[in-house]
């Protein structure tokens, strides 16, 4: 009975996260009216309130039971891998929790290796450790930060351990189940060295690829096979060169490049030949052929002219409407690729150019427009769209930076796309009357050193405020699996993520032209006005000539959050009363002193209150209609 009761509650976890997932985002061909979309999500977000009540009860209750450092039972243990199977679907790609399955899988894994006192039980546990890293380092190597480091570096240590096995005396010790965990995954530990933000030093590469190349040797010693020969060495084989590969979309030097077209060509042979259905189904050749042009590229066997045009021409193929995985590699992967390949070449552009990275940048946003609501095509997109930000590249005719980041945002997360375009006017219209009666606090404002300036540049000086508002969040688009967790407690890396994002909206902010100047406030507006708290902690924004800009913004951002209820909290919002309390009590500290007497300003509470009433509700129809395209 006990047993039946926790099963019942695993399974009302997972369905409560379902449901999340649909009510946080309604389908817009469902709804006729443009003003019954704003309703319906508010009245969605009561409900999600609701179930997330129930799932924190549940969730704690699990994660009570790791924290206390006791040893978990067997019923303890099955129950938490059932759920980890519902969380992440390894058959269906189904994903409704991931950061939770890997927290859970985490537990667990090192809590049989700790306890572990048969050696293959714990060869196996380690080999699962592997895995259950990749993942996780994979998911977070969209932040760069010491704690990422120290992760990778834990992990690739583990690898190494489990590899050790593969040593033949060992490997003799070994029951079956564990040899063939030591053969699958000391491989996938060359996956942990993929690092697409930044360029790393020559041996780092070698030491990954040297896995692969004990893993030829292995695929080649008759030894390993008598001692296994049921395995699947057919898929063994391939790993070898799909894992080679994948170091395609890595920062990779020339002489490691040459190596992974290497391998990268062999994996399209073999797809092209493969009967394996279990390789079929997750991987496509197309896929393949991507990554072997882009390691030609960086080879130089290949002009970039020419890997580009295949690129293209690849992506042309593609089916529109296919969210299949190979679709979805087709649709978002193969245009990443193109655009990654134009930006790292610095290839000379020419008009077709042009209309491609249009083409591309209009399709790509149509395609997450009619993006279904299931969970196993969701994440993945979303993850594939935190390329872009990164291989994006502003060309004449296409979108600029913020266009494409908003229009991503209005398809994946519309709270989102709501909130930015919700700051960006509250920030304006305190911005036009703070100009109306203290024009002086925007002295340092560039090309504005009097006040005269100030007033004759009042126009620039409003223009920019509403485009670096509206700019304010970019950095989330790197974290829309996360800010999307609105079922339970976000958990401690969940919150670094969170906490991550000036920092990285400011980074792609510095390298775009047309959001470039606006670096400063997306990187401050979670900074305190004195900078004695927020984040990050490693920048001071009193040295900003663009400080009063971000002292409102910061101001508008906290004034959304506080009195809206769509994707921000489960409880009805503040008033503007309230959050006029709020800035009265904050100054000096949190906010800036003259926001008090600013918002003591009749005309600008009368226009602060129809912003946050009928501005809202505009924003919101906007987005329908944007939806329904």
């Amino acid at each position: 009975m006990e047993r039946e009761d926790r099963m019942k509650k695993i399974h009302k976890y997972v369905e409560n996260m379902k449901e999340i997932r649909m009510l946080s985002t309604p389908d817009p061909d469902a709804i006729d009216d443009a003003d019954d979309y704003g309703r319906i999500l508010v009245e969605n977000f009561s409900r999600i309130g609701e179930l997330a009540s129930e799932n924190r009860s549940f969730i704690d209750s699990v994660t009570q039971v790791f924290n206390s450092g006791e040893e978990l039972s067997e019923p303890m243990k099955d129950a938490t891998m059932q759920l980890i199977n519902l969380l992440v679907g390894d058959d269906s790609f189904e994903e409704v929790d991931v950061h939770m399955s890997e927290l859970l899988e985490g537990f667990l894994i090192q809590n049989e290796i700790d306890q572990s006192k048969d050696e293959n039980e714990k060869v196996i546990s380690m080999a699962k450790k592997v895995k259950r890293d990749y993942f996780f380092v994979s998911a977070m190597t969209r932040f760069i930060n010491d704690e990422i480091d120290k992760l990778r570096d834990d992990a690739i240590l583990n690898a190494k351990t489990l590899a050790a096995y593969l040593d033949k005396d060992v490997f003799l010790r070994l029951n079956d189940e564990a040899k063939g965990a030591v053969l699958q995954y000391s491989l996938m530990g060359a996956l942990l060295y993929e690092n697409n933000l930044y360029a790393m030093p020559l041996d780092w590469w070698e030491e990954g690829l040297s896995i692969l190349d004990k893993g030829m040797s292995v695929l080649n010693d008759p030894f390993y096979r008598e001692e296994l020969p049921d395995y699947d060495w057919e898929a063994y084989e391939f790993r070898i060169y799909y894992y080679g590969g994948f170091y395609a979309y890595s920062y990779i030097p020339e002489s490691v490049a040459k190596r992974v077209y290497d391998y990268a060509k062999k994996a399209v042979v073999f797809l092209k030949n493969c009967k394996n259905e279990a390789i079929l189904s997750n991987v496509s050749v197309e896929q393949m052929e991507d990554l072997k042009n882009t390691a030609a590229v960086i080879a130089k066997i290949k002009p970039a002219r020419d890997a580009c045009d295949d690129l293209y021409r690849e992506y042309e193929k593609r089916g529109k409407d296919d969210y299949s995985l190979t679709g979805i590699d087709n649709n978002l992967d193969t245009p990443s690729l193109y655009m990654s390949t134009v930006k790292t070449t610095e290839l000379d552009l020419t008009e077709e150019d042009y209309d491609r990275f249009y083409n591309i940048e209009h399709s790509v946003i149509n395609y997450i427009y009619r993006l279904p609501k299931r969970s196993d095509v969701y994440l993945k997109c979303a993850t594939l769209l935190t390329n872009y930000p990164i291989y994006f590249k502003e060309v004449p005719g296409a979108m600029t930076m913020e266009e494409f980041c908003l229009s991503v945002f209005a398809a994946i997360h519309p709270p989102t796309y709501v909130h930015c375009n919700m700051v960006a006017r509250l920030a304006r219209c305190m911005a036009k009357h703070l100009l109306n009666f203290n024009p002086e606090l925007f002295i340092g404002f560039p090309g504005c050193d009097t006040k005269e300036k100030v007033i004759s540049d009042r126009e620039r000086i409003l223009n920019y405020t509403y485009h670096a508002a509206l700019c304010h969040d970019l950095g989330k688009l790197f974290i829309i699996d996360t800010i999307s967790m609105y079922g339970r407690r976000l958990l401690d890396n969940e919150f670094s993520m969170i906490k991550s994002h000036p920092a990285i909206g400011g980074r792609i902010a510095r390298a775009h032209a047309s959001i470039r100047e606006y670096a400063d406030v997306i990187e401050g507006h979670h900074l305190w006005y004195d900078c004695s708290r927020g984040y990050p902690a490693n920048i001071d924004t009193r040295k900003s000539p663009y400080k009063t800009i971000i002292d409102i913004v910061l101001a508008a951002d906290c004034l959304d959050a506080a009195t809206d209820t769509v994707g921000r909290s489960y409880n009805r919002g503040k008033n503007f009363s309230d959050y006029k309390g709020e800035i009265a009590e904050g100054a000096g500290t949190r906010y800036a002193p003259f926001l008090t007497t600013l918002f003591e300003q009749p005309l600008l509470n009368r226009d602060i209150e129809y912003l946050l009433d009928n501005g809202r509700k505009k924003l919101y129809r906007d987005v329908f209609y944007l939806l329904k395209g």
